[in-house]
């Protein structure tokens, strides 16, 4: 059976999903695929292990999302390859 999710109107099975860790400035730092955690909280454990460190984060603007592939490509990868404006606005 297949855990399926809904995400800006369009029906996808979770571990066709992934997601993601971001910082404040919207800069991707981590990701993971949909299916290894089933709410935003588990995979911010996943990412984080440690509570203090977790609720610091969160303090600081971070942020957990679930995205499709797609979405993935567009907002994530960018970020792991270095080319992303985050990056770029970062360094200039």
């Amino acid at each position: 059976m297949k855990l399926m999710v809904e995400l800006d109107g369009q029906t996808v099975a979770l571990n066709d999903c992934f997601w993601i860790r971001v910082d404040a400035a919207g800069c991707t730092w981590s990701s993971l695929h949909g299916d290894q955690a089933l709410t935003a909280e588990d995979a911010h454990k996943e990412f984080v292990p440690r509570q203090r460190d977790r609720d610091r984060e969160q303090r600081q603007g971070w942020s957990i999302h679930l995205l499709t592939r797609a979405q993935w490509k567009q907002q994530a990868e960018p970020c792991f390859l270095g080319t992303c404006e985050h990056r770029k606005a970062a360094t200039a």
